[in-house]
């Protein structure tokens, strides 16, 4: 059974096997509960059908609650597994006022989140956030700048001040994300530019690359559709202004676009680009240019968290928006113009190489999540 199992979804690496448990007799079955624990995602089951019957005992091990995985579970479902596991696992912080200046009728209600997904949240406030962003001594921060700067290419408008603030802002998530125990942060950008001339992109671009997923502006659907995606295809993400029309977020015709200022740089060709932050001269943000020809699969989710949106296509490239430095230029697989009728959340999307719409569908099936796409 393992072995055809393991023949079967060789590629799974992110599916652990227990011990197999025989059951020869019927008193063997209350040998199972103490194998069982919360860390236990589903159960593996080969039988042998009686003159084409289901056996009783497949009823007894439904009554567990854990899926019964057999040879036509499809990878798919495995996948939905994982991000099931994967957010109930998860802690994302949120720093600043709520709501967002910028996602103001977003999901605000962190109960119910982890109510209905798992997640845990934090709130930090902004000055929680600068009384530790000051503790790091200068000497520190210039060695981390030293080490950072192997990813940049050049450095255009950032002075070597905003290069070190960008440093120390990426220290501090680093040290609250680990006292915290988290592996999603979102930030409210608005009040960090109010406060002082520094803004969290390059930071968030890099963080991602080391597992700690990030989302923009305090949106807490596009953090949980950030952690989704990632969830589904085991790979670093990017979110943005979703250009669903041609005008709107650079988008031409026939495309569609995301532009923001985040993209880690596993998912580009070519080192950083240092800009400062929308042309304004202050803050700092990083271009590079994308993959290309890569399939890509772009998520979004509603507030009410109870519908996802679901689109596939291909990157065709990327820019410098000088505006949002990174603007992401896509084609899409089904009507383009019916995109508009499947957009349930607000203007910011997630998005990840590969195609996973499959998996979506059977992970909306497996969290009750109505999955709207294009055909």
């Amino acid at each position: 059974m393992i072995s055809r199992f393991k023949n079967r979804f060789g590629k799974s690496d992110f599916v652990e096997l227990e011990r197999p448990l025989i059951i020869k007799e019927h008193k063997d079955f209350r040998k199972l509960p103490p194998e069982l624990s919360y860390d236990v995602d589903g159960l593996l089951v080969d039988t042998v059908d009686v003159a084409g019957a289901r056996p009783l005992e497949l009823n007894t091990l439904s009554r567990y609650g854990l899926p019964i995985i057999t040879g036509t579970t499809s990878n798919e479902f495995l996948r939905a597994l994982r991000v099931k596991k994967f957010l109930k696992q998860s802690k994302f912080i949120y720093i600043g006022e709520i709501p967002s200046f910028s996602a103001p009728n977003g999901a605000h209600n962190f109960f119910s989140i982890e109510e209905r997904l798992g997640i845990r949240v934090r709130h930090i406030e902004t000055n929680e956030f600068y009384r530790y962003f000051d503790r790091f001594s200068e000497a520190e921060v210039k060695e981390e700048l030293r080490n950072w700067r192997k990813m940049f290419d050049k450095v255009l408008e950032p002075s070597v001040q905003d290069l070190m603030n960008a440093t120390r802002v990426y220290l501090t998530f680093r040290y609250l994300c680990e006292r915290e125990d988290a592996n999603g942060l979102t930030v409210n950008c608005g009040r960090f530019t109010e406060e002082r001339p520094v803004t969290p992109c390059l930071a968030f671009a890099r963080l991602i690359d080391e597992g700690i997923i990030c989302a923009c502006e305090g949106d807490i659907t596009a953090m949980l559709s950030s952690l989704m995606i990632h969830a589904v295809s085991g790979q670093p993400m990017l979110m943005g202004n979703f250009g669903s029309r041609p005008g709107l977020y650079e988008a031409k015709e026939e495309e569609v676009t995301i532009e923001h200022d985040i993209i880690p740089l596993s998912m580009a060709k070519s080192k950083y680009i240092i800009r400062d932050f929308h042309g304004r001269k202050f803050g700092v943000t990083g271009y590079a240019d994308i993959k290309k020809n890569q399939p890509m699969t772009i998520l979004n989710m509603d507030k009410s968290l109870a519908k996802i949106n679901v689109i596939e296509g291909n990157i065709k490239g990327s820019e410098d928006g000088i505006h949002c430095r990174v603007v992401i230029h896509m084609s899409v697989d089904g009507d383009i113009n019916r995109i508009p009728e499947i957009i349930v959340g607000d203007q910011h999307v997630s998005m990840a190489f590969g195609h996973w719409l499959a998996a979506l569908k059977e992970t909306g099936k497996l969290l009750g999540f109505e999955v709207e796409q294009i055909v």
